[in-house]
């Protein structure tokens, strides 16, 4: 039953064609949380190629029976919840009016969140990852988030009041 649920998990990935009819997959929930930072580089979804993503559902299979059989994780896969997980999360964000001048993307594998793109400041960065360990079924937050943009440094506080 669990394989039938695995092989289900690939079937069902996101199939994005490239240029040269080479395919990517996409197997983890990724949406964008807030778009409040004017420059922020957009975050690309993580996408596999077709042996990547052969190896992926190879070890989430195995990954999954393990964690079944262990009594570590409901069985049908340590991914199941990942979709809600995301979209829980990605809610949280938006709805907080502390993160509204950020630029944040969400992206969930196992229970565990990447939180990728920009803040203004280093509270602000703290505060995100603080409301995201909040959330129910979030297991570990990887705060990827950067203070500023690649090509402007932080803003100072006066900057933010005069906003």
């Amino acid at each position: 039953m669990f394989a039938a649920a695995c092989a289900a998990a690939v079937c069902t990935a996101t199939i994005t064609p490239a240029a040269d009819t080479e395919r990517t997959y996409q197997l983890d929930p990724f949406t964008q949380a807030t778009a409040g930072f004017a420059g922020c580089p957009p975050v690309s979804p993580p996408a596999l190629s077709e042996q990547e993503m052969r190896v992926q559902a190879h070890e989430r299979a195995e990954r999954g029976t393990s964690c079944c059989l262990a009594g570590t994780c409901e069985c049908g896969g340590a991914y199941r919840r990942d979709p809600e997980i995301n979209a829980r999360v990605a809610a949280a964000i938006g709805a907080d009016a502390r993160l509204r001048s950020s630029s944040v993307w969400v992206t969930t594998m196992r229970k565990f969140v990447t939180l990728q793109g920009c803040v203004r400041s280093k509270t602000q960065q703290q505060w995100l990852e603080h409301l995201v360990k909040r959330q129910a079924d979030v297991a570990i937050v990887w705060n990827e988030t950067t203070i500023g943009t690649p090509s402007k440094p932080p803003e100072s506080a006066q900057d933010l009041k005069q906003k």
